[in-house]
């Protein structure tokens, strides 16, 4: 029996179809959910934060889970939404909340000279936020973005995850092969001929 490499095929000039993965992407993209928008509303709406540190909320939860060519603005003032409507409840939350935003920005200014949301630096802004990254209003804010991003099941055809197949008989026939970055292999017929010889 031999060992066979196989090479990328060269990519097709046109593509006739779209493949369902795809689909849910390009439409998903296309609007912006209700939830979403309500979250705009309450996000604008707080008066735990100015201004000012909701800006910077909203930059820090950006700079945690960034997917900028796959979220919008909307999905992440959602977030925001939801963190300032925690601090609404709990006045030690909405302390250590403003607490830890004015500890950002003054790190920012020792280091940068400038606020945190004027350094353009994504890089830079990351190695901001490693500093405080082990307090507690830093992991707060950071446990309710995962949350709201990966466990929002209005998010999930932007990143072309299909939700649970085990209702649905699995994935072999519902996304399996969906995906277009992988060589497609031998068919059957040809591995068959191969183990034959």
């Amino acid at each position: 029996m031999t060992i066979q490499f196989h090479r990328l095929r060269p990519e097709k000039e046109t593509q006739a179809g779209m493949s369902r993965r795809m689909f849910l992407m390009t439409t998903t993209m296309a609007g912006i959910t209700t939830s979403s928008m309500l979250g705009n509303a309450s996000f604008a709406a707080s008066g735990v934060l100015d201004d000012a540190q909701k800006a910077r909320l909203l930059r820090m939860i950006q700079d945690i889970y960034p997917h900028p060519d796959v979220l919008q603005l909307s999905h992440y003032e959602a977030i925001a939404a939801t963190v300032l409507k925690s601090a609404e409840m709990d006045a030690e939350n909405a302390k250590g909340l403003t607490d830890g935003l004015a500890k950002i920005e003054a790190q920012s200014q020792a280091l940068f000279g400038t606020g945190y949301t004027d350094i353009d630096d994504p890089d830079a802004r990351e190695g901001l936020l490693r500093h405080f990254q082990n307090e507690g209003f830093f992991q707060s804010v950071r446990w309710t973005a995962y949350f709201g991003i990966y466990d929002n099941k209005e998010v999930w055809p932007l990143f072309g995850y299909e939700g649970s197949s085990v209702e649905y008989g699995g994935y072999i026939d519902r996304g399996f092969s969906d995906i277009t970055f992988v060589p497609e292999g031998p068919t059957l017929d040809e591995r068959l001929a191969q183990v034959q010889d």
